[in-house]
């Protein structure tokens, strides 16, 4: 333990996410840390906080995952730091696997690589949901490719990764010839490892969201939210949300982290049928979420638990208030361009709403408002 007024330090994963900005300027802003920051990526966002102090740039862990590990833990041994925080799916599954060369060095509070298997595997999830009696989609495993010739399913449907990627990757279809060009062409894009992309109902409604701290298998404290808008826009990360409280994904978030005894942060992602409106469950998150600024802004702030569980502190759960965020440059500005009848919403939800623009650290917000159009480069050009 530091002597008394003393900083301690928080070395952040992931800083080209925006989940790793988030964090990074929330603690940032108590003073009470020195915050240095890990990417692989040399314009990432998060190094452009005011709030940090340094930046380490180092090996992709998709390309070279021993070689990132190795490096991370060298930044460790040198830097007497209190904790680490992994943001990303890879940067989790990999501080898990290697958990006990990270805590020689350091603090680390997260779930088992054999929970975030089971989470990041879609096909062993609705296992558990179907094992537990948690609904979720009606949903087609397939043995072979050829078998989407043949598969029957209600239109329109989606067709899913099998395993968490940490990028989305879903495709639509509405009617026969859709869905078998459309597969194959996700088949071709990738090895999915012989599991091969499976086929799903497709809910018509909002999504909605489980975040939750968990110690030992029970939970400390938790958050829900629902999506306003989102992209892209048929269903992807929000770009509007908003806090509240629903029954349903309570009892079936806390059902299945609570049945895979889970440790650390995760959360567990619903969609309501509009017809039933029941919410079914859509998948797990384990790892830091892309909608966590919503949570911190309504005082739910998921990386202090990690510290103040580095520091044997104890976490209460507290309410919070109904609160709406939007991401505006790294979301709302795309979502509107392709439904540009939701701009009045957009400024009705902006004078009521908080967003992530921080006029004290802008330097990141510039960094999105220059991205705008090497995101539209990217999309129809690559």
């Amino acid at each position: 333990m530091k002597e008394s007024g003393a900083k301690h330090k928080i070395l952040v994963l992931d800083g080209d996410h925006k989940n790793a900005l988030a964090i990074v300027r929330h603690l940032g802003r108590t003073g009470r840390y020195i915050i240095d920051v890990v990417s692989c990526y040399k314009y990432s966002i998060s190094f452009l906080s005011k709030y940090i102090t340094h930046k380490f740039l180092i090996t992709n862990p998709d390309q070279n995952p021993e070689k990132y590990i190795d490096e991370i833990v060298s930044i460790l041994q040198k830097g007497n730091y209190l904790t680490i925080i992994p943001v990303s799916h890879i940067s989790f599954r990999l501080c898990s696997l290697y958990s006990s060369r990270i805590r020689n060095h350091t603090y680390l509070t997260i779930a088992s690589p054999e929970q975030i298997e089971v989470a990041t595997s879609k096909i062993k999830t609705y296992q558990l949901a179907e094992k537990i009696g948690v609904p979720y989609p009606e949903t087609k495993e397939l043995k072979n490719i050829d078998e989407i010739e043949k598969i029957e399913i209600e239109f329109p449907c989606v067709i899913k990764s099998p395993v968490e990627t940490g990028k989305t990757l879903v495709y639509y279809a509405n009617n026969r010839d859709e869905l078998v060009k459309k597969y194959r062409k996700m088949c071709a894009s990738r090895n999915f490892d012989g599991a091969l992309p499976f086929i799903q109902k497709y809910i018509e409604g909002e999504g909605a969201g489980f975040f939750a701290f968990y110690k030992k298998g029970r939970c400390l404290s938790w958050f829900m939210h629902r999506r306003i808008r989102e992209y892209p826009v048929k269903g992807g990360p929000s770009t509007a949300a908003e806090g509240f409280y629903n029954e349903q994904i309570l009892k079936h978030g806390r059902q299945i982290l609570d049945e895979l005894k889970w440790e650390g942060v995760a959360m567990v992602e619903f969609k309501k049928d509009n017809r039933t409106g029941i919410y079914n469950l859509m998948e797990i998150n384990a790892k830091f979420w892309g909608s966590l600024d919503l949570a911190l802004v309504s005082g739910v702030n998921f990386p202090q638990m990690l510290i103040d569980d580095a520091m044997g502190q104890s976490i209460l759960h507290e309410e919070y208030p109904v609160k709406r965020f939007q991401w505006i440059l790294n979301g709302e500005f795309f979502h509107l361009v392709e439904r540009p009848w939701h701009l009045g919403a957009f400024f009705y939800d902006l004078l009521r709403s908080k967003n992530d623009i921080w006029l004290r650290d802008i330097k990141p917000n510039l960094y999105q408002l220059v991205y705008i159009p090497v995101h539209y480069y990217k999309k129809y050009f690559l």
